[in-house]
């Protein structure tokens, strides 16, 4: 049972039963009033945490979302006719006398797989053969 008396600005209320230390709850009707009024929120301990709970998150989800999307533009040069490896540069080079696919891809790429850098030099120039003509202009993947 709660019981309560006015006394001044303060109201105090009694509890019966699982009395609080102080034996009184006190509440301040004025303050409450204007709280309301101004439409400020008071947040419980639980509230506060699952406040920055959601905003750690939302912070890291756009830090996410940023670094994709740098990382997406940050791709190499868009190879002539949309093909070519993606995210990585490409270079024009006349081929000379004596040169071969291999030499190429070993020149250009030393870091990658030849055989993988041969496939793209095929894809990136549209060859349906490896036999290259000297002054012969080719698209190269840059390592």
């Amino acid at each position: 049972m709660v019981t309560m008396e006015a006394r001044r600005s303060m109201v105090i209320m009694t509890r019966e039963r699982g009395r609080p230390v102080g034996g009184q709850i006190r509440t301040d009707p004025v303050r409450q009033a204007a709280r309301q009024a101004a439409g400020q929120v008071r947040l419980t301990r639980r509230g506060r945490i699952v406040v920055t709970a959601v905003s750690a998150l939302l912070i890291g989800l756009a830090s996410v979302v940023l670094a994709t999307s740098a990382q997406a533009t940050h791709r190499g040069a868009a190879a002539p006719g949309g093909g070519g490896a993606p995210g990585r540069y490409v270079a024009k080079v006349v081929v000379h006398s004596g040169q071969n696919l291999w030499a190429l891809a070993e020149a250009y790429d030393p870091d990658a797989d030849t055989r993988l850098v041969i496939a793209d030099i095929e894809r990136l120039n549209s060859l349906t053969t490896d036999q290259l003509q000297p002054g012969e202009a080719l698209w190269v993947p840059r390592g």
